[in-house]
């Protein structure tokens, strides 16, 4: 190990760095770029008298060089580096001037390509902001995204006259003082020879800029322990490199993953929850609800570092290694495997938007032992979730009628290299009742179409607060002319989803064209009210929306809502009530689109006995 202190100037003309693809790829926004610039303004005075300037500090840098190589991998401080070359680029784009020249750096390779294509826009000076725009809407990588809109920031910066509207302005006449700054800049740098200790540093060492990730945690906590329980040297350098290998695929998987649409805004710590709950190491057989969280005290980090801490020393560095591999495999189910299986059966997607943590643990580990959408199986699977959820919101499960369920025999029927059939046969077994799924389960189809009767009136008065309503509107439309993958699109993809109510609860009198100025004329409104009540919260008069259309829509009577409903896509809701004009037929309207909506249920929902054959 080697450490020194230099300026910034000396650091980056003496090594070429290099963005390993297992790093994280360029994560820095608005948030950490605007104190970028503040931090150069701040250091930037109106004389020309060095002896008043203050030192910028531009952080530390961990670097791991193997001594075979001239090239030094960024541990820690890429964000900076590579933040400090965009803005550069920016400077020379301004000035004609070529300031980084003296800069070796490559991003991430799944980046290299789109950096050079910024460069070279920026170099041509031909229709730069349109250039940069198209760039952006077609960049496969959110990485590159940020690249761009970081080169868009700095360039408005410039370009900014008004202090009242950005406080973060440059002077192009100024860019010399800038460079001098950034040049002059104090920073300290610790190289490494040995990458575990690296590893470790990275870590523990958190410098400003964006919060270390679980993920990133995990990935140094098992490269530490690898390098502690190898062998050899030596099999530690090649085991630190298997990972380092499986965590490049991981992080490029990720930009990949970015607009897939089943994924909404899971990030890839989520991911990683997920994947330690259904796989971990490739051998999970029980304890399938841990780790509980994404991260803290019972997350992933400290999950793994538990489990760590359970194995000798020979097992260690075999799990560590399983860990990485079975995690870049989740990643490729997730981002290749299954959107290519969803276009092909949507209830491979429309299991994640049912109940994304059970069927998120189902797919991980069905897709590892053959395809889920043959043999009937993940119309089982969607089925038995359905009356599931049925069954448990009408009372059977909520007034304690029955206990403990046993969706982990469900998992553990899925077993790695063997087929499905083990799991299809036991959801048949358990919708029959040849098994027991539950205390006083009885049989899937009998009790949930029973509850179903039984609890009629409790869709007619209050289904708003049940967090599945969404769903079985979806499924109401899609079987209805609806276009599953433009309902997701517009409501689903974001996590935005929402419920509206069509006859909204806050309509007021004068909407619905009653004077309350008589004795007879509030007698008569305060009965339509009292109808209108008695069934306002019932599914008949709900409909799929999203988060901001429904704050906009919110009082409006039912033809005012009928744009954002067209929006979405949503053919049967239009068809259904764009004639819901007269105030004294919305009752009516309601239970019927309620009984609708029941027929639907009992229907396609609960009498299918041909996926339980």
């Amino acid at each position: 190990m080697t450490e020194k202190q230099n300026t910034f100037g000396e650091f980056v003309k003496n090594y070429s760095f290099v963005i390993p693809d297992y790093q994280r790829a360029y994560s820095w926004g608005e948030k950490q770029l605007n104190p970028f610039i503040n931090d150069i303004l701040e250091h930037c005075d109106d004389n020309d008298d060095v002896s008043d300037d203050t030192t910028y500090y531009l952080g530390h840098y961990i670097l791991e060089n193997s001594k075979e190589s001239d090239k030094f991998e960024i541990v820690d401080g890429q964000q900076r580096i590579s933040t400090v070359y965009l803005f550069l680029l920016v400077c020379g784009y301004l000035k004609s001037e070529n300031y980084i020249n003296e800069i070796s750096f490559k991003p991430v390779s799944y980046d290299l390509l789109g950096l050079e294509e910024i460069k070279a826009i920026l170099s041509k000076k031909i229709d730069v902001d349109d250039k940069l725009e198209k760039l952006l809407k077609t960049s496969k990588t959110s990485s590159l995204k940020r690249m761009i809109e970081a080169v868009s920031l700095f360039k408005k910066a410039f370009s900014d006259t008004e202090k009242s509207k950005n406080t973060n302005i440059l002077n192009a006449e100024d860019i010399g003082k800038y460079i001098e700054i950034i040049n002059k800049a104090y920073c300290s740098v610790a190289i490494f020879n040995d990458k575990s200790v690296a590893s470790q540093i990275f870590e523990l060492h958190n410098t400003r800029g964006v919060k270390l990730t679980e993920t990133e945690k995990v990935k140094a906590l098992l490269m530490k322990n690898i390098y502690i329980h190898s062998s050899t040297p030596l099999d530690a350098e090649i085991n630190i490199q298997e990972i380092q290998n499986d965590f490049s695929r991981i992080f490029e998987f990720e930009e990949k993953a970015n607009e897939v649409w089943l994924r909404g805004e899971m990030s890839l710590d989520t991911i990683l929850m997920y994947h330690l709950r259904a796989i971990e190491d490739g051998n999970k057989i029980v304890d399938f609800g841990s780790p509980n969280w994404v991260e803290g005290e019972r997350g992933s980090f400290e999950y793994i570092k538990e489990s760590l801490s359970k194995k000798n020393k020979g097992e260690i560095v075999a799990y560590a290694k399983k860990i990485a591999r079975e995690f870049a495999r989740s990643m490729e189910i997730i981002t290749y495997e299954i959107p290519l299986a969803d276009e092909k059966n949507p209830l491979v997607g429309d299991s994640l938007l049912l109940d994304k943590n059970r069927s998120m643990i189902f797919l991980l580990r069905a897709f590892r032992s053959g395809n889920p959408t043959e043999n009937k199986l993940i119309e089982r699977w969607e089925n038995f979730l359905l009356c599931y959820e049925i069954i448990y919101w009408n009372g059977y499960y909520y007034n304690a009628k029955a206990y403990r369920d046993d969706f982990q025999s469900i998992y553990q029927s899925i077993k790695v290299d063997s087929n499905l059939n083990e799991c299809n046969n036991l959801l048949l077994q358990y919708y029959k009742k040849e098994k027991w799924f539950s205390d006083r389960w009885e049989h899937l189809g009998n009790n949930a179409k029973n509850l179903f009767e039984i609890e009629k009136n409790k869709w007619h008065t209050n289904a708003y607060g049940w967090d599945k309503t969404a769903y079985f509107l979806y499924k109401f439309e899609i079987e209805n002319e609806g276009k599953h993958e433009d309902i997701r699109k517009n409501i689903f993809k974001k996590n935005s989803v929402s419920i509206d109510h069509i006859v909204a609860r806050g309509v007021t009198w004068e909407d619905l064209g009653f004077k309350r100025d008589t004795t007879e004329n509030i007698k008569q409104s305060d009965e339509l009210w009292k109808k209108i009540t008695s069934v306002i919260n019932g599914v008949g008069n709900l409909s799929l929306s999203t988060s901001s259309a429904n704050s906009s829509d919110s009082n409006g009577l039912p033809y005012q809502h009928l744009s954002s409903f067209e929006d979405f896509g949503l053919v049967k809701t239009v068809e259904l009530i764009k004639d819901w004009k007269n105030p004294n037929d919305f009752a009516t309207n309601i239970s019927q689109r309620t009984e609708n909506i029941r027929t639907f249920i009992n229907e396609k929902i609960i009498n299918r006995n041909d996926i339980w054959e």
